[in-house]
């Protein structure tokens, strides 16, 4: 295991976890799952990753396919294909009992008419993993009302959700804070709330692009401040990741939801 110099709450490892992240696009779905795979491996568990955006698989491009914890993709985009790619990573998932990340991107019909079915739910309280539905979304007005029809819908009912706003989608100029409040008032977010609904604030991460260019992910940014071949990176970008992943932390800590995440 790597070492790190942010402290990171010790969690128990539980049941294998089914994150399933729904969310318009560029709202910051890829960047949290990619978070959680590296949170994830650092502290010794394995995560098995699913990338079903090919118009845009960030996670593919982070985690090549066919290559040790790569990530695995689809056919193609077609419902058809989308929906075989479901069912295998589901039934490698439960085989293995390692958690899996699934990236659906445009890929809600091929989930909802895998859960119909299969009932992905029960089938994962059959084989003992926990799902959680993962929502995210900047103060777009559009972004609430997508994953609101994704909840009506009703095809992957969780006791768990997990709505993340993420504050990188905050205008120039604005901080996030009560950016967000329009939406955080409107009554219908009461469908998407109960016992096991938590809201966790993702702060913007400047030099993103920078890090993933060195070929760093966060966690080697933070920890080390150091390219691979040895040259250090500017000590803003290793500042940056640092402060990033403690809020994060701090954010699941506050929440109590480490025990929900892979």
């Amino acid at each position: 295991m790597m070492e790190c110099a942010i402290d990171n709450a010790k969690i128990v490892q539980g049941r294998p976890v089914l994150v399933v992240r729904n969310g318009r696009g560029r709202t910051g779905g890829s960047t949290f799952l990619d978070f959680l795979i590296q949170r994830a491996r650092i502290e010794g568990r394995s995560v098995l990753v699913g990338d079903g955006d090919r118009r845009n698989a960030t996670l593919a491009a982070l985690y090549a396919p066919g290559t040790p914890g790569g990530a695995f993709l689809p056919k193609s985009d077609e419902t058809p294909d989308v929906k075989e790619w479901i069912r295998g990573l589901v039934s490698k998932m439960a085989q293995e009992r390692v958690s899996l990340v699934l990236d659906l991107g445009a890929g809600d019909q091929a989930l909802a008419e895998s859960c119909r079915e299969l009932d992905l739910v029960e089938f994962c309280e059959e084989h003992e993993v926990e799902p959680l539905f993962l929502g995210t979304m900047g103060p777009d007005p559009e972004d609430f009302e997508h994953l609101l029809t994704i909840k009506r819908a009703g095809f992957f009912q969780t006791r768990r959700v997990i709505l993340v706003l993420n504050h990188n989608l905050v205008r120039a100029g604005k901080t996030a804070d009560g950016e967000f409040d329009a939406i955080l008032e409107r009554p219908e977010l009461e469908e998407l709330e109960g016992p096991g609904f938590r809201i966790l604030q993702m702060p913007r991460l400047i030099y993103m692009e920078k890090i993933r260019q060195c070929g760093l992910n966060f966690y080697e940014a933070a920890a080390y401040g150091k390219r691979k071949d040895g040259r250090p990176i500017d000590p803003m970008w290793q500042f940056d990741a640092k402060k990033w992943i403690k809020h994060l932390e701090r954010e699941i800590q506050e929440n109590d939801v480490g025990e929900w995440l892979p």
